[in-house]
């Protein structure tokens, strides 16, 4: 990864993103400006061009945790599978892991990279 602009957050998880979409409430590196229009993300080492008016940008990475509603009329990941972590879940800031959400808790950790902090529910993805 070259330098990085700021930090980037899809608002809409769906079309016209190519096949190698971004994951909701994960924040991506914003590497370059395509043009007016676009700004390119780097998502899972790949750079993606994404309309700028389907991301939220930001100068730093954010250090809480973002809070995800998935829709319902989405389709659940199968029961039973590390994907299915119902319909509300966080996702942490430093690594982009999907944590499960239990209740309300106002701080929590990440069993992936251990960041602990707070849970921003006021920033749902």
């Amino acid at each position: 990864m070259g330098v990085i602009y700021g930090w980037a957050r899809p608002w809409a998880i769906a079309k016209p993103f190519p096949v190698l979409s971004p994951r909701a409430g994960a924040w991506y590196p914003v590497v370059a400006e395509a043009d007016q229009d676009r700004v390119v993300l780097e998502i899972r080492g790949k750079r993606v061009a994404v309309r700028r008016h389907l991301v939220e940008i930001r100068e730093k990475r954010p250090d809480k945790f973002t809070v995800v509603n998935r829709p319902k009329s989405g389709e659940d990941p199968p029961p039973g599978t590390d994907e299915n972590l119902g319909r509300r879940y966080a996702v942490c800031p430093s690594c982009n892991a999907r944590v499960p959400l239990w209740g309300e808790p106002t701080i929590m950790t990440c069993g992936t990279c251990h960041h602990k902090g707070e849970v921003a529910y006021w920033e749902t993805g």
